[in-house]
């Protein structure tokens, strides 16, 4: 399967919820970026790896199905910042790991913590639609825009639908797997309470 391809699946799986530069990142390929000009430290320090996770489980926790820290997201979320996003980007992700940090997340009540992750959302919304008008007055000047790069929070919710969607945890026991498919049916009513289809 080209790479192409299996963006488009997973992008279709999660309902085009990618952002653009999440979708670059897989079309560029893998590289290495340096830690001094982004603040951000790989390995993940143990402290952090366990932050990373546990934003990754309030985002997908456990229930009948098995949660981000089972289908080691964290791991995923590291390795793909690591490998595959820019400078700007992995300086935004530090950033908002800091302001966790400052905010003492890992010690917070589970209500706080959501209080704090759903402030972190709103921002980054806000922020997502600052950058849009920017961009939008620039290219009607005729200018380049540059862009501070995606938004912490946002990318965390996106490295951890994709890490999940794509794991065996995720792909075989939180949507309907069929290991081999069978001939080709285009349209399949859903049962009610039938989980979505993995691809």
């Amino acid at each position: 399967m080209k790479r192409r391809d299996a963006i488009g699946r997973v992008a279709l799986l999660m309902g085009g919820a990618l952002s653009a530069p999440t979708m670059l990142a897989f079309l560029e390929g893998c590289k290495q970026a340096g830690d001094a000009a982004t603040g951000i430290t790989f390995p993940f320090p143990a402290e952090r790896k366990n932050l990373v996770s546990e934003v990754a489980e309030l985002i997908i926790p456990k229930t009948d199905t098995p949660g981000a820290k089972d289908a080691k997201v964290g791991e995923f979320i590291e390795m793909m910042l690591k490998e595959c996003y820019p400078e700007k980007d992995q300086a935004s992700f530090n950033k908002g790991l800091q302001e966790l940090e400052k905010k003492d997340f890992l010690k917070a009540t589970p209500e706080e913590q959501t209080k704090i992750l759903t402030e972190m959302q709103t921002a980054a919304k806000e922020e997502t639609a600052k950058a849009g008008e920017e961009k939008k007055k620039y290219t009607e000047a005729g200018k380049e825009y540059t862009d501070g790069g995606v938004p912490f929070f946002r990318l965390m919710k996106e490295l951890t639908l994709l890490g999940y969607f794509t794991s065996e945890p995720g792909a075989t026991q939180a949507l309907e797997y069929v290991a081999v498919p069978g001939r080709y049916d285009g349209c399949i009513d859903l049962k009610p309470g039938q989980k979505n289809w993995a691809m």
